[in-house]
């Protein structure tokens, strides 16, 4: 006797009850019962269960190089200077400036030229440039 059962949490005696009854009838009994059953139930699909693929909306966005696209020359020391430190005449490293590696070296490169030249002091930064805009994201006030 093959029997299929589709059975809810609830209502054990009820299932006894249908069960009894159809061991009564002497024939195989299916019991399909469900709580909430119709059947005129749809079948939603795998895919649109899925949730939806979607880029990350707090990602940042990915940082450019300031100087990508501009000719860095030694006698442009108003450019040059923006990537000195102002107290000590240091040159800003790549995590300071945002810089890419060839452009950092560029800078540097073409910043000790300048200094040997001398188109730019080396100690401190020209005092003519010191109301320029800020360019690299420098934590320290002024």
């Amino acid at each position: 006797m093959a029997a299929a059962l589709v059975v809810s949490s609830r209502g054990w005696g009820k299932l006894r009850q249908i069960l009894a009854a159809g061991k009564g009838a002497g024939a195989s009994c299916a019991v399909l019962w469900r709580r909430g059953c119709s059947s005129q139930q749809e079948h939603v699909s795998h895919n649109e269960d899925l949730p939806i693929q979607m880029e990350n909306p707090y990602k940042d966005p990915p940082k450019r190089c300031l100087l990508c696209g501009i000719n860095v020359d030694y006698k442009n020391v108003q450019l040059l200077s923006q990537f000195v430190s102002p107290y000590t005449g240091r040159i800003y490293g790549r995590h300071i400036t945002g810089l890419c590696g060839k452009k950092q070296k560029e800078i540097s490169k073409a910043i000790k030229r300048a200094h040997v030249i001398g188109f730019m002091p080396v100690v401190y930064k020209d005092p003519t440039f010191l109301n320029d805009p800020k360019i690299c994201d420098i934590r320290h006030p002024e």
